[in-house]
């Protein structure tokens, strides 16, 4: 990874009087922090060093954090919700906060209900929560975890 960051240091340098944009978008409105999402070490340089702006959404909502909570990136969202005071609350374009797109990861969802006091009630524009996104996946071990520590009320209905 530490190439890669050499490689996109002298990128964002100012060659011949051409700087490249950092809010340049590919056709999922990503910017390349989004893209860079899986390595921390890029992640903090585009942050601190080119000032690129972690709430910048793709065309779906998605921030860097929605993107970092979908791939279990702990490290990342760590970085991203301690350092930068990122808002938990954010919603992509369906309602659904970090929490909802975390789902398939058992140690992030600790970490944002546990440390974070993520509200595991908050619904998305269908009215889901968290449980009926892991119950929709099958995702045992994130129900159990809910219901057994959190004692969520399985009456609990959505909009459907």
């Amino acid at each position: 990874s530490q190439g890669l960051l050499d490689v996109l240091k002298c990128m964002f340098m100012n060659i011949n009087h051409h700087i490249l944009d950092k809010q340049y978008r590919d056709k999922n409105g990503q910017t390349v922090l989004h893209c860079a999402i899986k390595h921390i070490d890029v992640v903090k340089y585009l942050i601190n060093e080119c000032d690129c702006d972690i709430m910048t959404p793709d065309k779906y909502g998605n921030t860097v954090l929605h993107h970092a909570a979908r791939e279990g990136l702990l490290d990342v969202m760590k970085y991203l919700i301690n350092t930068h005071h990122y808002n938990l609350m954010t919603t992509n374009d369906k309602g659904e906060t970090a929490l909802h797109l975390a789902v398939k990861h058992i140690d992030v969802v600790k970490y944002l209900i546990n440390e974070c006091d993520c509200d595991i009630m908050t619904r998305d524009k269908y009215g889901n929560t968290f449980l009926h996104h892991a119950a929709s996946e099958g995702l045992l071990d994130v129900m159990k975890y809910l219901i057994n520590t959190h004692h969520y009320n399985l009456m609990t209905t959505n909009n459907k």
